[in-house]
């Protein structure tokens, strides 16, 4: 058992007060002997004084905040430890595209990460998650963890507005380091979602490279396309190391020999079906370890104290005051 305010113990000598203090309350009598002896009186006194001091024990004690131990507990689900990688540039405020003949814009493109991802998240109970959100730079969200309303919030933080820069280089290597940390359950994915995509120097690549191919990760990138964006399914071909950027990235991507599979989603639909297909192919046996925290004993002592508070005062009622008149 630990204590978060030890500080509080120093407080303990208090309990021992109604002990030292004697009640003022009482008849005067100019011969004592002709009071009777009263010992159940004498002992309801006693008690009434150790439940006093029980209730300061236990106040004092709930000020300290007695915790019990931690406990690893080992689970076996279906699912696999995923950090999900979120651009956070400008244009994810832009909506889809939406239908034409309808007259109205679609759903904003971040909107819509947040509300299909959210619903990933909670039909994966197994799953263990990390998130980063990139903009010029790599932005940590959370740490891989069973944690779901941390994952929730690290979420609603990453598809917040952001600046008009995007570095996809800086947000993978940044989520390649939160496996460093962890044991691996025997599925990693690194899910990649934005609507562009920036140049990598030869330094980044190579560090991703090692990153992905020495840690075991799968690597999922989902797009989200405007209207006039190229697509990197289009049949056209362009020189190496020529072209635009999200083709010469999905290039480099296939060229890492890894589990890599790229999706396109110009409306939420299509969004719903690449997560969807994700969702089909990390599903493995995965072992993790997950700490409970140990009891807080807190609550039990002012419980205690409410109680015992509660009994005095039906105890105090029922004592007599004064001697009646024969």
């Amino acid at each position: 058992m630990t204590f978060l305010h030890p500080w509080a113990l120093l407080l303990l000598p208090l309990a021992m007060v109604p002990f030292w203090l004697k009640s003022l309350e009482g008849q005067r009598y100019s011969w004592l002997e002709m009071v009777p002896e009263d010992r159940f009186s004498d002992h309801i006194n006693l008690l009434l004084k150790i439940v006093t001091a029980i209730i300061i024990l236990s106040i004092v004690l709930a000020i300290a905040s007695p915790q019990g131990s931690d406990k690893i507990v080992r689970k076996v689900g279906k699912g696999a430890q995923t950090v999900m990688v979120i651009d956070r540039s400008v244009s994810m405020d832009h909506p889809f595209a939406g239908d034409a003949t309808s007259g109205r814009a679609g759903e904003i493109k971040s909107t819509a990460a947040r509300r299909l991802i959210t619903r990933f998240i909670d039909s994966r109970p197994d799953d263990m998650m990390g998130v980063v959100a990139f903009t010029n730079s790599a932005l940590y969200g959370m740490k891989i963890t069973s944690n779901r309303d941390a994952i929730h919030a690290a979420i609603n933080a990453a598809t917040s507005s952001g600046i008009n820069q995007t570095n996809i280089g800086a947000g993978i290597t940044q989520a390649s380091t939160l496996f460093d940390n962890i044991q691996s359950s025997g599925s990693r994915a690194i899910i990649l979602l934005s609507d562009g995509a920036g140049k990598l120097s030869p330094r980044v690549k190579e560090r991703i490279k090692q990153e992905i191919k020495t840690k075991g990760i799968n690597l999922y990138w989902i797009v989200l396309r405007e209207p006039d964006d190229v697509s990197i399914f289009g049949k056209r071909i362009y020189p190496p190391d020529d072209g635009p950027a999200a083709i010469q990235l999905d290039r480099f991507f296939k060229s890492l020999k890894i589990t890599y599979k790229a999706y396109e989603a110009d409306n939420p639909v299509a969004l719903q079906t690449a997560i969807q297909d994700i969702d089909s192919r990390e599903k493995n046996i995965i072992q993790y370890s997950v700490t409970v925290p140990g009891h807080d004993y807190a609550r039990d002592l002012i419980l205690l104290a409410m109680i015992l508070s509660l009994g005095m005062l039906v105890i105090k009622n029922f004592r007599v005051h004064t001697w009646e008149t024969a």
